[in-house]
């Protein structure tokens, strides 16, 4: 006998929400064009469309029935619903075809990947050119009278249609980023983001200097043709914000500095410029904006990798002789002390045997947070690798402050974690290098340091031992 099942209740609301942001975002988005409208039928960008093949990718298949009722309601008040013929139907097909089907493969090819890498956005700025492009073609098929393929008056007649449904999907791109973003994360850690990342005075002050630079560039198209390809320069604030703050921050200014500049067109009917330059600047800053960002990441994981440790997040050795190496010259030039702590975890192979190497790896992340907590902010500590830490303490004023630290250390460390819902405990031996004392270059202290946390580990392990001149 068949066992009947409820109905998911939180699934189904879950469906409705996302289904009325569906329809309600593409009848907003619609409006936008509307605005934007430079003259009757068509717009300095069509962001809707893209938006609808960006969600597709990211809400799946089941929602391909809203975008269809997305469409159909989008151009109200301007559509006449009521008297709905085949003549409106076949453009509404073909442009749900065209971006439903990208909106599908696009999600099949970067398998639902993070929107913020590199696969996900090379991907999406290829799907807003090919729909760009096919809708385009389509356009063509509307005309009264089509034009060859191979003329000069069709490349006239599909070119706005395709720079305008081009710059909309990238038009929307940042936003939709920004809207998956705000779905994994919250909304209070959206707006901490936000606060953190763009309301320091610096990109501030370079938010406005771009709005100054767009006021003045259209300003002065209004005035004198003559003066048009000035407005090319607002390329250059727009993406040196990529260059300078990456990827997120770079495109929050050239979605922030275009959108200025085409409401500055728009509301004061600058005719000193066509809106083809407005688009083309809106799509090579945007595009340029995701590749030199792409890039700015790259270069910024690279460095990560190969100066912090992946687990931990801390220092790794090479980072960690580089500051050691300048905390040594600082302290020799100014007569000051210092001291190296190397730091052994008793008693971590039976927990990672025992729990497994999610939790051993649970807890090494743990022991790091731990002994930050027990240094200043001048101080430094780096993973070594397996269970082994390096501490250097800068400008300590005897020996007694080392040793401050180093029972600090164990008595932290000593303290129960809990990995993976178990309990465990872990000690700590601590060997201590004293800088001039001990050595005065710091592969000398790593090795006495060394010395001094097996010696410490032969006395009964959990306590420190200081190194022997």
């Amino acid at each position: 006998m068949a066992v009947l099942r409820e109905p998911n209740i939180d699934a189904l609301i879950d469906y409705l929400k996302n289904s009325v942001f569906f329809i309600v975002s593409f009848w907003v988005l619609n409006q936008v064009a509307y605005f934007f409208a430079v003259q009757k039928g068509l717009s300095a960008f069509y962001p809707p469309s893209g938006f609808a093949m960006f969600l597709v990718y990211y809400l799946g298949p089941r929602y391909l029935p809203v975008h269809f009722l997305a469409i159909l309601a989008g151009g109200l008040p301007q559509r006449d619903l009521l008297n709905y013929n085949i003549d409106m139907l076949v453009p509404d097909l073909r442009q749900f075809i065209i971006y439903a089907a990208a909106g599908l493969i696009l999600r099949k090819v970067t398998k639902g990947g993070d929107v913020f890498q590199s696969g996900f956005l090379y991907s999406a700025i290829a799907a807003s050119i090919v729909t760009a492009m096919l809708s385009s073609i389509f356009f063509n098929l509307d005309i009264d009278e089509p034009l060859s393929s191979y003329s000069l008056a069709w490349v006239a007649s599909t070119s706005p249609f395709f720079v305008g449904n081009l710059t909309g999907a990238v038009f929307i791109l940042p936003l939709f980023m920004l809207f998956v973003h705000a779905r994994k994360t919250g909304m209070g850690r959206l707006k901490s983001d936000v606060l953190c990342e763009f309301f320091a005075t610096d990109r501030m002050l370079a938010l406005f200097f771009v709005f100054a630079l767009a006021f003045t560039f259209v300003s002065l198209g209004g005035v004198s043709q003559g003066f048009s390809n000035y407005y090319y320069f607002l390329i250059i604030p727009m993406i040196w914000a990529s260059v300078k703050w990456g990827l997120c921050p770079g495109l929050v200014y050239v979605f922030l500095g275009n959108l200025f500049a085409f409401f500055l067109y728009i509301t004061y009917d600058q005719s000193g410029y066509t809106s083809l330059e407005g688009q083309v600047i809106f799509c090579v800053s945007v595009i340029s904006s995701i590749f030199i960002g792409l890039a700015h990441k790259e270069k910024t994981t690279l460095y990560m990798q190969s100066m912090y440790d992946e687990l931990t997040g801390l220092p790794n050795m090479r980072l960690f002789k580089d500051i050691s190496h300048s905390m040594i010259a600082s302290a020799s030039r100014k007569g000051n002390s210092g001291a190296l702590l190397f730091v052994d975890i008793d008693g971590f192979k039976p927990i990672n045997d025992d729990l497994g190497h999610q939790a051993g790896d649970h807890l090494l992340r743990q022991i790091a947070d731990r002994l930050k907590n027990c240094l200043r902010g001048s101080d430094i500590v780096a993973r070594v690798g397996g269970d082994e830490f390096v501490i250097q303490l800068d400008d300590i004023k005897s020996n007694n402050g080392a040793e401050t630290v180093a029972l600090n250390v164990i008595d932290n460390v000593s303290r129960p974690f809990y990995c993976n819902g178990a309990m465990a405990t872990v000690g700590a031996s601590v060997g201590i290098a004293i800088y001039p004392q001990h050595g005065d270059d710091m592969e000398t202290l790593i090795g006495k340091a060394d010395e001094a946390m097996y010696s410490a580990k032969r006395s009964g392990k959990n306590v420190f031992r200081l190194a022997q001149t």
